[in-house]
């Protein structure tokens, strides 16, 4: 499978990355393992779903300065709890909540048009990974499992990322406003599923953000929640313990082997 410029794959002869099939029971992974579990009846790990803002990329640090630049236009200041509040949330929520907490009345589109722009000025300065995050990516394509980024971000912002990235890193690319319905609803995760012809139930998701969790949950994928900063809740190493079903886990201990075997754990 390749990717186009616009992130949807095309098919060569292959579901895998470039470099032909992998053989039966996945290539060995010198970071994590196989990407199939040993296990009789279990199937193997289908796809590999990332999120990118806060999840494989810092790019959070640039959200707080493009909001504050946002408020400072529309002449107040971006409040903590209002930051914290527009994580994992589309261009346009965002830009109504920062209006609302201002008590602006303005045109919501305008702004989240004028927040793109620019939010867009800052990516292009560069969007460094987050520690281990590269890795992580590396290890899942060197055992033949696929890949998506799926983000809440538009194309425009992407496109910027993507640019400071090997070619192929990703195997299909499902943006903000690429999809009818964002993240919390499943739809961006469904869509990824359906380009890379896998069923999302053996998929696992990577997400940081309460919206991202819920999306993938609803999606059926089994969730690992990446915390950055605590916004995911819970412990790490096991169950969150707020209740939104995912598995809280360092993007350090992050490993192909661990992936399959929560998987294969789910399958039962």
């Amino acid at each position: 499978m390749t990717v186009s410029a616009d992130g949807v794959p095309h098919p060569t002869g292959s579901a895998h990355p470039a470099g032909g099939a992998h053989p039966a029971g996945g290539a060995p992974d010198p970071a994590g393992g196989s990407a199939h579990p040993v296990g009789r009846g279990v199937p193997p790990m289908a796809a590999v779903l990332f999120d990118m803002d806060g999840t494989l990329f810092d790019s959070e640090p640039l959200w707080d300065v493009s909001l504050a630049d946002l408020a400072e236009k529309l002449g107040g200041t971006l409040r903590p709890e209002i930051r914290r509040q527009v994580v994992g949330r589309n261009l346009r929520d965002s830009a109504q909540l920062v209006q609302d907490d201002l008590g602006v009345v303005a045109d919501a589109d305008e702004s989240a048009a004028w927040l793109l722009e620019r939010t867009r000025e800052l990516f292009a300065l560069g969007v460094p990974w987050r520690p281990g995050a590269q890795e992580v990516v590396a290890s899942v394509r060197r055992s033949g499992v696929p890949t998506a980024l799926v983000t809440s971000s538009h194309r425009v912002l992407v496109d910027e990322v993507l640019a400071q990235l090997e070619p192929g890193t990703f195997d299909t690319v499902v943006c903000g406003d690429e999809v009818s319905r964002p993240k919390p609803d499943p739809e961006a995760y469904l869509t990824a599923a359906r380009r890379l012809g896998v069923d999302p139930r053996h998929c696992v998701a990577l997400e940081d953000s309460p919206p991202g969790i819920a999306a993938a949950l609803a999606a059926g994928c089994l969730v690992v929640a990446v915390p950055e900063g605590g916004t995911t809740g819970g412990t790490a190493g096991g169950t969150a313990g707020d209740g939104h079903g995912a598995v809280v886990m360092e993007l350090a201990d992050v490993t192909v082997d661990r992936l399959s075997s929560l998987l294969a754990a789910r399958a039962g």
